[in-house]
């Protein structure tokens, strides 16, 4: 039987696999119009390759909701739950690149940016991804038919450590990149009233905000539950806080939106 709980992540999944998949053929197809090769079409590129990972895996979810078992094994259970917070924190790196870039105004080589980039891709992929998938959901036994009930897992003490660590670390790049980008669009905003959108300077400030606006919105709730539900988890013999949870983790997978609220922003902005 499908709960409420479950029909809530069905719909939250349901829209990403949409409207992800609409972002990102339609941001491709943009990118391969204009063929450009820019510092900011560089990270873009990324981002939709990371979405695109994604969105494969989101099937495996939805599955697993709607039939109330997991049929794919144990190491494809844990591969998918590696994928989620693989893009989580890739597409946060991402964006704080792209907020920092255009908040300095850095110029950067091309060369440069592509090793940045690689070398985010190799950490994750060659270090990161690993460890999770050797270590996450292997102390414990779990039964086959069910998936993503990982909670005694955060129990132990290095995995309370670095989720306080990751909670700590995103949510003071957010506060300092919210206060520094809402300062910079007010001094804009002042010096360039009333015409502020005939400014390409202030257009992409605005931009930059609609980023951070992303992880506020996608990510700070999940980090802020999961201080509450770390300190909690052990006290929930019972596991009602495992589906608030869930819900608040595929509130994450929203981010996969932003190409397609992207190109509906700059879409209105150009007719207006």
């Amino acid at each position: 039987m499908v709960t409420r709980f479950h029909s809530v992540l069905i719909i939250l999944y349901s829209i990403d696999l949409a409207g992800g998949t609409l972002g990102v053929i339609v941001m491709s197809h943009q990118l391969f119009r204009r063929k450009s090769q820019s510092v900011m079409t560089i990270i873009i590129i990324n981002l939709l390759v990371l979405h695109t990972f994604l969105l494969l895996s989101i099937p495996f979810r939805l599955s697993y909701y709607i039939l109330q078992e997991w049929k794919f094994g144990t190491f494809t259970c844990r591969l998918v739950s590696a994928i989620i917070y693989f893009h989580m924190y890739t597409t946060f790196t991402f964006y704080v690149a792209i907020i920092i870039i255009r908040l300095f105004r850095l110029e950067f080589k091309k060369c440069y940016t592509t090793t940045w980039v690689i070398a985010v891709w190799l950490l994750g992929a060659l270090v990161i991804a690993p460890v999770f998938l050797s270590y996450y959901g292997t102390s414990k036994t779990y039964p086959s038919s069910q998936c993503f009930h990982f909670q005694q897992e955060i129990q132990e003490t290095p995995m309370v450590i670095v989720n306080y660590c990751l909670v700590g670390i995103l949510m003071a790049v957010c506060a300092v990149l919210t206060v520094i980008q809402l300062s910079v669009i007010y001094k804009l905003a002042v010096k360039y009233w009333p015409d502020i959108n005939s400014h390409v300077e202030f257009r992409a400030q605005a931009k930059s905000f609609f980023f951070i606006l992303v992880m506020l919105v996608c990510f700070m709730p999940h980090h802020v539950f999961r201080v509450y539900y770390i300190r909690k988890c052990h006290l929930d013999k019972d596991h009602k806080l495992l589906p608030y949870n869930e819900i608040f983790l595929a509130l994450t997978t929203m981010c996969c939106l932003d190409m397609l609220c992207f190109i509906c922003i700059l879409c209105f902005s150009s007719s207006s």
